[in-house]
């Protein structure tokens, strides 16, 4: 595990649009709706069981830095050496390629905070922490995309709009739905059902947790990039065994490296992650897999600034197919 170094703040941008309603939204419970209106919706009006590991406690201390351009959140509590990085989904891209997630810089002390009030508002109420959060309004209809997983709001202007939630897609799905690790909400952080749920049970105790938020990829005291333990195509490495995939390795080009797997006509995908694409790789006697440019999963990649840059109309190795690439540089 990692320990927490300092971290280079990133540019603050105009507040835009939230994720979750206010104070007066009018979120009621499953009771409070007629039958007809849930119809369809399955095992999102299910609040989930946690299956959390009986090793892990609440943390004592516990701190968050949200990354936009790692599409990470990194918990840790240096009290008791807890550290893990989770994957996420941030707010969507503006005209301007600006995550609707708002940034901490200017906000006291550099950081946001979760909400002071440590008592677990049920669905109807509005409040803080939610071990079962299910109703939302979305375009004016109300739906149960929260799917049952924890909610965790951030407090005060102009936070207290946004939060901490589950990964919305496929929210009827059994175990509340599947996260887009991209550029995807209204503004909220969006986790994995099981990890928002791990989350949860590890801060929602604490009094108020400070969550930093910022654009730039979050790094260590040796300059390496925090990420998840298994890196897919595309993500900064500095070894092979950082990167999962059949025959997957860490391409070096320059100081830093790119994950990437040998090809020679398709590559795989990995659910939830950008899609990849083969394409020739001069340094080398075979096709390397690159993520497909995208201002879903990639801001048309320029969340890889410094090592990966995009390429229009690139061609296969057997030039069966081109798509716009982001490439090593």
């Amino acid at each position: 595990m990692r320990p927490h170094r300092s971290l280079a703040a990133a540019a603050v941008f105009p507040l835009i649009a939230a994720c979750a309603a206010s104070a007066d939204d009018g979120h009621v419970g499953v009771g409070d709706v007629e039958e007809s209106a849930t119809a369809g919706y399955g095992h999102a009006l299910e609040c989930k069981v946690p299956s959390i590991d009986p090793a892990l406690s609440p943390l004592p201390h516990p701190q968050i830095v949200v990354s936009l351009d790692g599409l990470t959140l990194h918990l840790f509590d240096t009290t008791v050496g807890f550290d893990r990085v989770y994957p996420i989904g941030v707010g969507q891209l503006d005209a301007h390629g600006v995550s609707l997630t708002p940034t901490s810089d200017r906000a006291a002390g550099g950081t946001f905070h979760t909400g002071a009030n440590t008592r677990v508002a049920s669905d109807a109420q509005y409040g803080d922490y939610y071990s079962c959060r299910i109703w939302d309004v979305v375009d004016g209809v109300r739906k149960p995309v929260f799917a049952g997983l924890p909610f965790m709001r951030l407090s005060g202007a102009p936070t207290s709009g946004y939060g901490l939630h589950g990964p919305i897609d496929h929210y009827t799905d059994p175990n509340g739905g599947s996260l887009r690790r991209g550029y995807v909400s209204h503004g909220c952080v969006r986790i994995g059902a099981d990890d928002v749920q791990e989350i949860f049970f590890l801060i929602h105790q604490h009094p108020s947790t400070p969550v930093k938020i910022q654009r730039a990829v979050e790094r260590d005291a040796s300059g390496d990039a925090i990420d998840v333990a298994s890196r897919w195509v595309g993500a900064e490495c500095t070894s092979d065994a950082q990167c999962v995939g059949s025959g997957a390795y860490c391409r070096m080009s320059g100081a830093r490296g790119t994950c990437t797997i040998p090809c020679t006509h398709s590559c795989p995908d990995r659910a939830g992650e950008t899609p990849t694409f083969c394409v020739d790789d001069p340094g080398a006697s075979h096709g390397i897999c690159v993520p497909q440019a995208s201002s879903t999963f990639n801001a048309s990649c320029a969340r890889y600034e410094g090592r990966l840059a995009l390429a229009r109309g690139v061609a296969r190795p057997d030039r069966s197919a081109t798509s716009d690439v982001c490439v090593p540089h």
